[in-house]
């Protein structure tokens, strides 16, 4: 399992403020804790920042990228501030994130190809959610054919059903998971992904419906996940399930959690 750290989202206020304010300290405490907790990528979404977001990244991709030794997910729907984040960023990004709408393809997909990042693509079009599992695999076909037009490896490409919340439609744990299943059905190659704290938005115990949410997705084949590496319950569900389901050659990811929890 791939984990994007999900905790320098400019969407939280304390984040928020911290980026204002340019709090190194705090900035790369959180970064260097989501590393220590097993992310192979850490999540630096900026998009609340408006007009402050470009002269952001400038500033915290060099910072973060001199204390880590992983690579940044760059979360932004700007495309001017997506530029800016790639071309300073050292080494393979993770482009966060890519769409089937034709006004992101044509902002983003140039920047694609001329910093070759690994890219997040969105089952999203110009007609909205989709609202079937068939449509959702159709968006996925139609932005892989793209962009492996475009020479992106297969291994680069995350597929993103969406994650919609069951608060909102009790239907959408199901619709993801059906669509999740046939993504890997017939795109075998390319790498799925969930934000899966989006799932349990606006109710209570919203931990205990992520954690069920995740073992669930690892059954589809879920290979990356958006979450809060610093959550060792969700931790201990993804090591153990990826465990009982042969993911986890010799029991190496499971027994390194359970020693690391007992310190």
């Amino acid at each position: 399992m791939i984990i994007v750290g999900e905790r320098l989202n400019s969407s939280r206020r304390s984040v928020l403020e911290a980026l204002n304010c340019k709090d190194k300290k705090y900035v790369i405490d959180q970064a260097k804790k989501q590393e220590n907790a097993g992310a192979s990528y850490i999540d630096l979404n900026t998009a609340a920042l408006l007009d402050k977001e470009m002269q952001t990244l400038k500033w915290a991709i060099p910072l973060l990228q001199k204390e880590l030794r992983i690579p940044l997910s760059i979360d932004t729907p700007n495309p001017e501030a997506m530029e800016a984040g790639l071309k300073i960023h050292k080494g393979q990004a993770l482009l966060n994130s890519l769409s089937g709408e034709v006004n992101r393809i044509k902002t983003f997909l140039p920047l694609i190809k001329e910093f070759n990042p690994r890219i997040i693509v969105l089952c999203l079009d110009d007609e909205g959610l989709p609202e079937t599992s068939d449509k959702e695999l159709s968006i996925a076909r139609k932005m892989v054919n793209l962009l492996e037009k475009e020479g992106v490896e297969h291994k680069d490409i995350f597929i993103d059903p969406l994650v919609r919340p069951i608060g909102v439609d009790q239907r959408a744990g199901g619709l993801f998971l059906e669509a999740l299943e046939k993504i890997k059905k017939n795109l075998p190659s390319v790498n799925t992904i969930a934000g899966v704290s989006n799932v349990s938005f606006g109710l209570p115990r919203r931990k205990s419906l992520n954690r069920a949410f995740l073992v669930l997705s690892l059954q589809r084949g879920l290979d990356a996940a958006i979450l809060d590496p610093l959550d060792s319950d969700i931790l201990a569900a993804l090591r153990s399930a990826e465990a009982l389901l042969g993911k986890d050659p010799f029991l190496r990811d499971y027994l390194t959690f359970i020693r690391s929890s007992k310190r």
